[in-house]
């Protein structure tokens, strides 16, 4: 892209794109990036926990640690918050290093701990670790000759995963509901709107599954989206779940169950059913 200015000067531009509790993030500076597990919860005994940090690339690259506090909102969308809130865990938890170099096909371990002071408060605490790739230094140094009175902007997108880190003390409690279902979509490609509530001082994690029941057949999964988070700032989310019915045939009768499980479990937190024509 080439602007008319003044002064020939050249500008570099990092545009940052982040995925947020993504298994892996991929671009050209950094190659790809790969963080396991993409969820830490230290509670209990649980002092310390590692997570792996996986260059899958091509090429030899850095990735810079830092932490950032996010606040989710009833859409499930998050926004980066200028300082640590009330229930920040960013002066609760330690962690090292804090970059790391790594070869293609290497990896490294970022520990985390957690020190707790006097006199906390009983609830959940959380904060999101992000793991960027840092551009090269001197990448796109030379470049076409610029003509007098006009601008070079090169955009460098830079590639990172954010994941949450939650420290719990204390008693703590958090129980799921699922508000009634409403069908919506199109009899070809249905899908189901409901709400997802929370109560209690900490979130909730888990996995939303969708099963038709129709008369004389046995129950048929026709939905499922793994790893939703309701986070203790907020007390309720909208969710819309894509359904499959059998064959691709639009539903006919029978009731819909939808069931909020336990993530990677089978425990059911909630459930919720629809009648349909």
């Amino acid at each position: 892209m080439v602007l008319p200015r003044s002064l020939p000067t050249l500008l570099c531009l990092a545009l940052v794109l982040q995925a947020s509790h993504g298994l892996g993030a991929s671009g050209p500076l950094g190659g790809h990036l790969m963080v396991a597990p993409t969820r830490v919860v230290l509670e209990g005994r649980t002092r310390s926990m590692e997570v792996l940090v996986i260059n899958g690339g091509k090429e030899t690259a850095t990735f810079r640690i830092s932490i950032q506090n996010l606040q989710m909102d009833e859409e499930g969308q998050t926004r980066t918050l200028e300082g640590p809130g009330a229930s920040s865990a960013e002066q609760l938890i330690r962690f090292s290093p804090r970059q790391v170099r790594l070869a293609p096909g290497a990896s490294q371990s970022v520990r985390i701990q957690v020190r707790k002071p006097e006199g906390l408060a009983a609830g959940e605490y959380r904060s999101h670790m992000l793991f960027q790739a840092v551009p090269p230094a001197g990448r796109n140094a030379a470049g076409p000759a610029l003509e007098e009175g006009r601008i070079a902007i090169d955009i460098q997108a830079v590639f990172g995963i954010s994941i949450p880190v939650i420290v719990r003390h204390g008693v703590i409690r958090a129980t799921a509901s699922l508000a009634p279902p409403v069908l919506g979509g199109t009899p070809s490609q249905p899908r189901v709107d409901l709400w997802l509530h929370r109560e209690g001082n900490a979130s909730i994690h888990g996995d939303l599954v969708a099963t038709w029941h129709a008369a004389g057949r046995k129950a048929l999964p026709v939905g499922r989206a793994n790893a939703i988070a309701l986070y203790a700032e907020c007390s309720r989310r909208r969710l819309s779940l894509d359904l499959n019915p059998p064959g691709g045939t639009p539903f006919r009768g029978g009731v819909l169950a939808v069931a909020f499980l336990e993530h990677g479990g089978t425990r059911v937190l909630a459930e919720t059913r629809l009648a349909l024509p």
